[in-house]
């Protein structure tokens, strides 16, 4: 499997973009004199440091997915419920049909019910196996003799066919969530790498110019230490 992305630095996302915005130009302007300290310098890094800002400064935010995960999600919830409920109006049928049988609590899955409260995916399979079961002619006719509508028959398929399209839905989006916020710390990792190799190299460059220094500086020294608590991870 491959190793989930994390990110270590201590200023959070939109802070390093802004950042890095502020030291590219003077970076560009001294270049030469860095390249002096660390031929790694090179106008491949200024321009690398360029392109990252401009997909920082795009709409690279993932708050539009994260609503449209909580709406489904909500969505789900109330299929959910309705999914227990139209099982629960199944089984009062069974109990009528069947009594206390074995063949009830084998048959329709009563005993996977309790699961089946707390997982999506047991519930879409609890009422497919259950959709199955009533299917049976002889267990459909006893079902039916008893007082089951037959329109209960088609609310189980369908019940859990939604339930199931929603959960998949879910799924995709969350896996798209996970590639988007991967990106994003990929971005953020390679936009702190390039600027905090360039304040290491100002700090000799401009050993005696304080204002120019100041202008490489990652910190404000009065927030240093409340950034490094606050962001020790980007997510």
């Amino acid at each position: 499997m491959e190793e989930t992305l994390k990110s270590h630095w201590y200023l959070p996302y939109d802070q390093v973009i802004i950042k890095a915005q502020a030291i590219q130009p003077y970076f560009a302007a001294d270049i030469q004199q860095f390249t002096m300290v660390d031929p790694w310098f090179t106008s491949d890094v200024n321009t690398e440091l360029l392109s990252n800002i401009y997909l920082g400064l795009k709409d690279f935010s993932e708050s539009s997915l994260i609503e449209e995960i909580k709406w489904l999600k909500i969505l789900q919830d109330a299929i959910f419920t309705d999914a227990v409920l139209c099982y629960e109006n199944l089984n009062y049928f069974v109990d009528l049909g069947f009594k206390n049988e074995t063949l009830s609590t084998k048959t329709f899955g009563y005993s996977g019910l309790a699961k089946a409260r707390h997982s999506v995916k047991k519930m879409i399979d609890l009422l497919n196996y259950v959709h199955s079961a009533i299917l049976d002619p002889v267990n459909e006719t006893r079902l039916i003799e008893v007082g089951m509508p037959h329109a209960l028959v088609l609310e189980v398929a369908n019940v859990a066919a939604e339930l199931a399209s929603i959960h998949g839905e879910l799924k995709i989006l969350k896996k798209q969530y996970l590639l988007l916020t991967q990106e994003r710390i990929g971005l953020y990792n390679s936009i702190w790498e390039i600027i905090s190799k360039i304040t290491q190299a100002a700090k000799i460059i401009f050993a005696n110019d304080a204002e120019r220094l100041a202008i490489y500086n990652l910190y404000d020294t009065g927030d240093l230490n409340t950034n490094m608590k606050e962001f020790m991870h980007l997510n």
